[in-house]
C-alpha cells in the first residue's frame, strides 16, 4: 500500500471515505470527553490517583476507572459509544478498502 495507493482511494472513493471520517471524528470526540468527564467524577470522590491521571491521559486511564466504579456510569456510556463509532469507522473503512481495491495483491 503505498501513498499514490491512498490518494487514489479517497479521490476515487471520496462519498464513502467523508462521511466514515466524520464518524471516526466524531467517536474520537465523544471518547475523549466520556474521558474527561470520568476524571471529574474521579476527582469529585476524591480519589486522586485515577482523576490526576485522566485530566491528561484521557480515556487511557478513564475508561479503565469507569469500568471498576459505578459512579462514573454515564462516563462508561460515553466512552464505549464512542469507541464503538470509531471501531465501527474503521472496520467499514477496511472492508470498503479491499471490496473496492480487491483483497489480494496488485500488479
Amino acid at each position: 500500500m503505498t501513498e499514490e495507493a491512498l490518494i487514489q482511494f479517497y479521490l476515487n472513493n471520496q462519498w464513502l471515505v467523508l462521511p466514515l471520517f466524520l464518524i471516526f471524528v466524531v467517536g474520537l470526540a465523544i471518547f475523549w470527553f466520556g474521558g474527561l468527564v470520568a476524571a471529574l467524577v474521579a476527582l469529585g470522590n476524591k480519589q486522586w490517583l485515577w482523576g490526576i491521571p485522566s485530566i491528561f491521559l484521557g480515556p487511557l486511564t478513564g475508561l479503565p476507572y469507569a469500568l471498576l466504579h459505578g459512579e462514573a456510569e454515564y462516563a462508561k456510556t460515553l466512552m464505549l459509544r464512542g469507541l464503538a463509532m470509531i471501531l465501527a469507522a474503521l472496520l467499514l473503512l477496511l472492508l470498503a478498502w479491499f471490496f473496492i481495491n480487491g483483497a489480494g495483491p496488485t500488479e
